[in-house]
């Protein structure tokens, strides 16, 4: 089946200045008022008819989402007339991301394809105009993918690489990254539609950190080139076909077999059920290979390509109620002959488990809703194994336990996720043996218990505007507020953020009782990837008393240098 990414998010910071006039509102009436939310959509400056426009719900978290486990309002959609016009009709009013669906097409200003569209802020009752979207006509690209016996290879990717003004293909990891990743049919044939126009590197197969894929054929660039730096560039235009792209793959280079095993630390004695993971030194987002160990703790890699690797243990299979283990990565070099005797030791994990408490509250529908949150631990070396929905580890039973298991040794300490995390609960302050702790001495193999989490709710709304003063911001760029509760015992976790919708307005939901710093900052696209950041924004401290609404007003004085772009 065929499948489209694209990935070009950039940043660049400016320097503001604010002014904030706050104040508490009561809350709302229970039963709000629907909006209505309209725009047009146009094709080179003429209305497209038959587009689709979806307004999905969007977390605080600033992630669109139709499947998190959190009540929302359903996905709303309409289609364009013949002006290209559209109106989408009772919307519930809430933090939308609006997007036009259009695959062949590319759509001017959009910068984040993981969440494609805009954040839009639609308030009770309001007639949300002028939503529009403006798209240009996709560019092509096709060709054929066959072996080196001119046979077509079936069902192969095919990875479009787009290439800034430098010439240099973006790697994955980083916020200017683009590519976009197709398949071939039974013919070999591949046909990538609805690109941007730009200067693009093709290339057939999936890259590891091996070079290797599927052991039958190498990751190879078009036209017949293993090595990226040999690759021919492809420049297509808006609306164009580049044709007779084919590319060659080059066969599978000989590997070789790599074998070891994992054992415990203490006793020496092997641990089956090992996952171990290996990939190579130099790309660590990648992985080559992972695999599991047999009764006797041993694991085997195949077809491993000459280069430097990192293995290590991911995973500990405990169905049988053993306790939880990680391992250390270790470090291997592949030459010119296979690889044997590795050892992996794996010190025992440990665990800290316990209960939760809403402070004041025992409202079990709130406990239903705090089931929804995971829980994650970091140790002052790295972030602990997340395990979600694995045997409970990091999740809130319904019956008010938790249990965070596989722990490494080290300062711990106990967070919420922020992703996914139910609408307005903060973990408040963690206890043991009826005393707040920071953070957890935790040793190996350590079987921590009777710790308490004590969480706080809050309902309370932040709903603001930003004043721009002296000008209006360049096509392209978009503003954010981030936002991070201050003072008292609050287990602090990320700053979370919330977008500046096109209007000039954002909202912030869920927010308990307290004192928060909100940071105004200026985003950029940039067409040739590259990015700067400013840290000089704006600073604003903002109290929130109980549930009500508090409205704050941003007001930014743009420098000379960016009024005249």
């Amino acid at each position: 089946m065929n499948r489209m990414i694209r990935l070009i998010p950039i940043l660049i910071g400016i320097t503001v200045l604010s002014a904030v006039a706050g104040r508490a509102q009561s809350p709302g009436a229970a039963s709000k008022a629907p909006a209505t939310v309209a725009g047009r959509v146009t094709l080179d400056g003429a209305g497209a008819p038959g587009a689709h426009v979806m307004l999905k719900p969007q977390t605080n978290d600033g992630i669109t989402r139709t499947n998190s486990g959190v009540e929302q309002p359903p996905a709303l959609g309409a289609a364009t007339d013949s002006e290209g016009r559209y109106r989408i009709t009772d919307a519930p009013p809430g933090v939308y991301r609006i997007s036009v669906f259009a695959p062949a097409y590319a759509v001017e200003g959009e910068s984040d394809p993981l969440t494609p569209g805009r954040t839009i802020n639609v308030p009770e009752g309001d007639n949300v105009e002028g939503i529009d979207f403006a798209l240009t006509r996709g560019a092509v690209i096709t060709g054929m993918v066959t072996d080196e016996n001119d046979r077509p290879v079936i069902a192969a990717p095919v990875n479009a690489y787009k290439l800034d003004a430098n010439g240099d293909r973006q790697r994955p990891g980083e916020f200017n990254y683009a590519f976009v990743r197709w398949e071939t049919d039974d013919r070999g044939a591949y046909r990538i539609f609805g690109l941007e126009a730009g200067r693009y590197l093709v290339a057939a197969g999936i890259e590891s950190g091996g070079g290797r894929t599927s052991g039958a054929y190498r990751h190879t660039f078009h036209p017949d080139a293993v090595d990226e730096t040999r690759a021919k560039v492809v420049d297509v235009k808006s609306g164009a076909e580049a044709t007779n792209i084919d590319i060659k793959v080059a066969p599978s280079a000989r590997g070789y077999v790599v074998t070891g095993r994992v054992v415990d630390a203490e006793s020496g004695e092997p641990v089956p059920g090992a996952t171990v993971n290996y990939n190579a030194v130099d790309q660590r987002g990648y992985s080559t290979g992972a695999v599991m160990t047999n009764a006797l703790g041993e694991f085997r890699f195949e077809n491993a390509l000459p280069n430097s690797y990192r293995a290590y243990v991911i995973n500990i299979n405990t169905r049988d109620g053993g306790a939880a283990t990680y391992g250390d990565e270790i470090k291997f070099d592949v030459v010119d002959r296979d690889v044997s005797g590795l050892e992996i030791r794996t010190p025992r994990g440990a665990t800290i488990s316990g209960v939760i408490a809403i402070e004041g509250s025992n409202d079990p529908g709130l406990r239903a809703k705090l089931a929804r949150a995971s829980l994650f631990a970091q140790t002052a070396s790295r972030t602990g194994f997340i395990s979600v929905g694995q045997g409970g580890n990091g999740t809130i039973s319904p019956n008010g336990t938790f249990r965070l298991s596989n722990l490494q040794p080290g300062k711990t300490r106990i967070m919420m996720m922020g992703v996914g995390a139910p609408k307005g609960f903060a973990l408040l302050r963690v206890e043991h043996n009826g005393a707040e702790v920071k953070e957890f001495n935790v040793n190996a193999g350590d079987q921590i218990t009777s710790a308490r989490l004590v969480f706080a709710y809050g309902n309370g709304v932040i709903a603001g505007r930003v004043e721009l003063k002296g000008g209006s911001l360049p096509a392209g760029w978009r503003m954010k507020v981030s936002y991070i509760r201050e003072g008292g015992s609050l287990v602090v976790g990320p700053t979370k953020s919330v977008d500046v919708d096109g209007r000039g307005q954002f909202v912030i939901e869920g927010l308990m009782q307290g004192t928060y710093r909100l940071h105004l900052d200026v985003l950029s696209s940039s067409p040739d990837g590259e990015y700067t950041v400013k840290s000089n924004a704006a600073v604003q401290i903002v109290t929130v008393a109980g549930e009500g609404r508090h409205e704050v007003t941003l007001v930014v004085d743009l420098p000379a240098k960016e009024k005249d772009r």
